[in-house]
């Protein structure tokens, strides 16, 4: 967390109603479903390259997706960790949190650079890593942000974690979080988004479905 960043909140009082952690939950669950299915793909592989095809298809989704998991943790860290700090206090020390996440992103290094059993081997730690670390946040900070964050202070991190991505990172995301959400929890996500991300959802899916069967197969 950046200490110098000032951060003017107005805290959760209690009847009010609390922040909607829907989204970063299913954001959570892409994560670790996809480093999960990709660990499978290339547990057994070794040092015998997939063919040119595949190898191609499994690089335009790693790189997306590492980049995604990295972004994520570094808006955490900039944006979303300074307003439960100062909306929380000292009901929770956030640095256990950053330190993972410092510990998560050389292991990204090693996927993106990384072939046949160097790669697999930093998947799978990467699932590993990932798993503790979220269901550790998902416990700990949480019911944090559910107590003390308002939903207007949360709504406004989120709006912020949207802003910079590129249209071609978009791409990827879109869909990606889309694949993951249980159906009422994208039918409410693409409601509160309006028409323009509909569209963009749709729009991407078709691109987004041949990367994933190039990659696992039909």
């Amino acid at each position: 967390m950046n200490k110098t960043d000032t951060v003017i909140v107005r805290p959760r009082r209690s009847g009010d109603p609390e922040a909607d952690l829907t989204t970063f939950q299913i954001v959570h669950r892409a994560m670790r479903g996809e480093v999960r299915r990709l660990a499978a793909l290339t547990a057994g592989q070794g040092e015998t390259p997939f063919p040119p095809e595949r190898e191609a298809a499994i690089q335009s989704l790693l790189g997306p997706l590492t980049d995604e998991i990295h972004a994520h943790h570094a808006k955490e860290d900039r944006i979303l960790w300074p307003v439960v700090a100062a909306s929380a206090g000292a009901a929770i020390d956030l640095l256990p949190l950053s330190e993972e996440h410092a510990e998560i992103d050389p292991y990204l290094e090693r996927i993106r650079a990384g072939r046949g059993r160097e790669r697999a081997e930093a998947l799978a730690a990467l699932r590993d890593l990932l798993d503790e670390h979220i269901v550790e946040e998902e416990a700990v900070l949480f019911p944090v942000i559910r107590q003390y964050v308002s939903a207007e202070d949360f709504t406004a991190c989120e709006k912020r974690f949207q802003k910079g991505s590129s249209f071609a990172h978009l791409k990827f995301l879109l869909p990606f979080i889309a694949a993951y959400a249980a159906p009422e929890e994208l039918a409410r996500m693409l409601k509160e988004a309006g028409l323009p991300m509909r569209i963009l959802v749709r729009l991407f899916q078709p691109g987004y479905l041949r990367t994933q069967r190039a990659v696992y197969g039909s």
